[in-house]
């Protein structure tokens, strides 16, 4: 690394160690001009990945038992239930479900007046679903469909 004008580079320096791979060391709680700790934004990268791929694995396997166990007893596990629109007269709701080695997801209108109709349906494979959640960032739904896999003692 190469000094450049204005920032030192006491904060953190790398080390090169067996594997050729650049392993950072970062002094605790070193700051510059009483800001935020530094951390390097590869480190940041990489501990984001980290929890990305656990958080990815973890609902592999309980989705894989779900899909097993719907299989056995022949009927959906719901993994995520919303209502988006809610009225005096009719609902509007998005709902997530496993059923045999599919994930199928719809927004659902009934109620009141309104007819009975789907809005979309969309059907993934176990995998497909997983890289859906993780690439489009969608932490509260992960986070939902864990926690229900969860009660339906899954884990």
């Amino acid at each position: 690394m190469t000094k450049k004008r204005g920032i030192s580079l006491n904060s953190y320096h790398t080390q090169r160690n067996t594997m050729n791979k650049v392993k950072y060391i970062v002094k605790k709680n070193e700051t510059i001009n009483n800001q935020e700790p530094i951390i390097p934004p590869l480190l940041k990268k990489i501990e984001n990945g980290v929890v990305n791929q656990w958080l990815a694995d973890r609902l592999r396997e309980k989705l894989l038992r779900a899909s097993i166990l719907t299989l056995q007893i022949h009927k959906p596990i719901v993994l995520y239930r919303k209502n988006i629109e809610e009225s005096g007269i009719g609902n509007e709701e998005e709902i997530i479900y496993v059923t045999g080695a599919h994930i199928v997801h719809m927004i659902y209108a009934y109620g009141g007046f309104i007819p009975s109709s789907f809005q979309s349906i969309e059907v993934y494979a176990l995998e497909k679903f997983i890289k859906m959640i993780i690439q489009d960032k969608k932490k509260d739904l992960l986070l939902e469909c864990l926690d229900n896999l969860d009660q339906n003692n899954l884990s």
